[in-house]
């Protein structure tokens, strides 16, 4: 008898063991990609700071930003990251077009800061 439920205890044991190992090992990925996302957003930054001025370096900007593989980031910073591109291009659409910009500034600001935490909750 002692012998069948030591081996029950000690299945028990290995299912929980692996379930937390799964889930650590997510939990890494998940961290390493976001890690990823939050250098490759702050290179693009870096080098739309160092371009001239104009309407080319945005549109760079945004394709640098497009390039940024989210892998299995997170879905909240998969989120941001795409929220702050599609705002990104509306602003630059709206200049384009000849319109105001500013209304996509505080959808910009408030998708990067998601971004940021995010980066950072699981950094």
């Amino acid at each position: 008898m002692k012998r069948k439920s030591a081996q029950i205890y000690l299945c028990i044991f290995s299912v929980c063991f692996c379930v937390y190992s799964i889930y650590g090992f997510v939990d890494l990925v998940h961290q390493s990609h976001a890690r990823a996302i939050g250098r490759d957003f702050g290179r693009a930054s870096e080098e739309l700071q160092k371009s001239p001025p104009g309407m080319e370096r945005v549109e760079v900007f945004v394709k640098r930003l497009k390039e940024i593989n989210p892998g299995y980031a997170p879905a909240e910073v998969k989120q941001a990251l795409s929220d702050y591109i599609s705002a990104t291009e509306q602003g630059l659409d709206a200049i384009k077009a000849g319109r105001d910009s500013h209304q996509y500034d505080a959808a910009m600001a408030d998708a990067r800061e998601r971004l940021i935490a995010g980066v950072k909750k699981h950094h």
